[in-house]
This record gives C-alpha cells, sequence and structure tokens, in this order.
C-alpha cells in the first residue's frame, strides 16, 4: 500500500493502543485505594511497637522508649518506598512528593527522638517530638486531598 492510507491506520492503531491507558489513570480516589491498605497495616505494626511509651516516659524508662522510637521509624520508613512506588494522581504528583518527604522528615525526627531518649536526653527527645507531630501535621495538610484515614499522622507516643 502506498500513500496516507498506511499511515494514517498506524496513527489510528497507536490512538487505539494509548486509549485503555489513559483509561486506566489514576484518581484521587484509585490512589487512596490502593495506599490505605498499606498504610494501615504499618499504622497497627507502629501502634503495636509504641504500645506503653508514655507510660514508660512517665517513669522515666529512657533507653527503652528510645527504642521503641527507633523502631517505629525504621517500620514507618519501610512505609513511604511502598507508597512512592504507587503512581500518584493525574495532577497531584507535586503534592505526593511533598508529602513523600514531609513523611522522610517524619521518620528522621522520630529516630532522632530515640536517640535522644537513649543518650537520656529527654528534654532533647520531646523537642523533637514536637518538630515530628508539626512535620505530621504538615503531612496531612498536604494529603488532605486524598480523603485518607491510615495514612494521616497524630501523636507518637502511646500510652
Amino acid at each position: 500500500m502506498k500513500g496516507p492510507l498506511p499511515i494514517l491506520a498506524a496513527i489510528v492503531a497507536l490512538l487505539a493502543s494509548a486509549s485503555p491507558a489513559a483509561a486506566e489513570e489514576q484518581t484521587r480516589e484509585s490512589y487512596k485505594a490502593t495506599i490505605e491498605p498499606t498504610c494501615q497495616v504499618n499504622r497497627e505494626a507502629n501502634e503495636r511497637i509504641m504500645d506503653g511509651a508514655q507510660r514508660r516516659i512517665n517513669k522515666r524508662e529512657f533507653t527503652v522508649v528510645g527504642k521503641q522510637f527507633i523502631r517505629a521509624s525504621a517500620s514507618f520508613g519501610g512505609l513511604i518506598p511502598r507508597i512512592a512506588a504507587v503512581p500518584p494522581p493525574v495532577g497531584d504528583e507535586h503534592r505526593v512528593d511533598r508529602w513523600l518527604e514531609q513523611m522522610r522528615l517524619i521518620k528522621s525526627r522520630l529516630r532522632n527522638v530515640g536517640k535522644y531518649y537513649k543518650e537520656g536526653e529527654d528534654i532533647k527527645a520531646a523537642h523533637e517530638s514536637a518538630l515530628a507531630q508539626r512535620s505530621g501535621i504538615a503531612a496531612n495538610n498536604i494529603s488532605i486531598v486524598f480523603k485518607v484515614h491510615y495514612c494521616r499522622f497524630g501523636r507518637f507516643a502511646q500510652s
């Protein structure tokens, strides 16, 4: 075949093959449905890790609490690459990048809280904990459009 007909047929075939990909674009709802189960598992694990931390802080058992925070930081750190692997919703790429950056900051600050508690520096640990909570609030403000439940961050020391 000569002429524009084969070129036109190739373009039509290319567009037809591109249509299913466009139909599978990530929406906020599908993004939430994809990440929520992962966040739920991580949240439950971190709640188990942090169980009794506030009580131990009140009893001044800082070494044990420090280890709890470090374990929670490591567990939380494992969540970040799993969320990063999920394609962000169309138009929300920058928002997801900022959200992941805040989560990396939370991970770092939780680790610092643990480090300070292990060193017996409870004032520094309390300060770093407040910074971690602020980072959690910032992350929540970024992710509010996704209407997530288990991927929201609150207090890190549980009683």
